[in-house]
């Protein structure tokens, strides 16, 4: 039987990437996996293309890749946009459709991670040293450097506010919250977590405590 995706609806032409849905549900994938493709835009804000990039994806399912990519190909953007006549590599996650409900935990997830060191699983983020303390946490790379407050809101839901970045392009985050909600804690102790940067960049990911 052919696999579909579990689609969330969207309601209008996507005019700005918040209204593009950048997850998909799907029953072929033990937690989340990734799917990059290039997208290049027209002059008047019209996709023109997009492909796959093999190389940074980790999803197998071509079916299915090919209908997330007839899915994007479908939305354009504004006569006018800051994105004409450009390419870009954007990431669409796949997730197990388990976690559909997004719900957070009932469980004391403070207690078992609320300090200690981590990494993302996610294997475009694997160089990132994650510092995690009782009220800051400390992301690092070989060339930048962001500093978080780190707030518990219940015992499974944190809120990370951005205090520091190593790097100009990145200073209008300072302020910013990144809301994560522990959704499932794994066998081998990693957690799955679903998260929102400021209502307009949406996510699920894995993440492993060294």
């Amino acid at each position: 039987m052919r696999k579909t995706i579990f689609l969330i609806l969207i309601l209008q032409s996507s005019l700005t990437f918040a209204q593009i849905q950048q997850y998909f549900f799907v029953d072929d994938v033990e937690v989340v996996e990734y799917l990059y493709v290039k997208i290049c835009i027209g002059e008047n804000g019209e996709t023109i293309s997009v492909t796959e990039i093999p190389e940074r994806t980790t999803y197998k399912n071509k079916d299915i890749i090919q209908q997330i990519i007839e899915y994007r190909k479908g939305i354009d953007f504004l006569p006018g946009s800051k994105f004409s006549n450009q390419c870009f590599d954007y990431p669409f996650t796949i997730v197990n459709s388990k976690y559909e409900s997004m719900t957070e935990m009932d469980s004391n997830c403070v207690a078992e991670f609320g300090k200690g060191k981590y990494r993302y699983i996610n294997p475009e983020y694997r160089d990132v040293k994650i510092k995690r303390r009782k009220r800051k946490q400390i992301e690092k790379t070989k060339d930048s450097k962001s500093v978080y407050k780190i707030e518990w809101i219940s015992p499974c839901n944190y809120v990370l506010t951005y205090l520091k970045v190593s790097k100009p392009e990145y200073e209008y985050l300072i302020g910013q919250k990144i809301d994560v909600k522990i959704i499932d804690v794994l066998e081998n102790g990693n957690y799955v977590y679903y998260s929102n940067l400021s209502d307009r960049t949406y996510g699920f990911g894995e993440m492993e405590k060294l």
